[in-house]
């Protein structure tokens, strides 16, 4: 496979679990607002909020993001520069994050 396009998916990546990961901090911080009877607490309510929490993520994300994409992108990238320190992987491989 052609570097470009492995760089090209590794920042895909990088920037889809920073999106994820966006998306865990926003609902953990909306579960933070006790509801009250002013606004409506229904299923559907909560989740159109969801679904707003979740491209919300996404567009922070694709902008500038919090860095976290970035950071895992340069991260993944240092020691990919280095064959001999880490394990060669195939995609769909799972490895435990100690051998990382």
């Amino acid at each position: 496979m052609d570097t470009r396009v492995k760089d090209a998916r590794l920042r895909k990546v990088c920037g889809d679990f920073e999106s994820v990961f966006l998306h865990y901090t926003l609902k953990s911080a909306r579960n933070t607002i006790p509801e009250s009877e002013l606004f409506d607490s229904s299923h559907e309510s909560r989740l159109y909020k969801s679904m707003m929490d979740e491209k919300m993520a996404i567009s922070m994300a694709q902008g500038r993001g919090a860095g976290l994409g970035q950071m895992l992108y340069d991260e993944l990238t240092k020691r990919s520069a280095t064959p001999s320190e880490g394990p060669n992987l195939s995609q769909g491989d799972v490895v435990p994050i100690k051998n990382l």
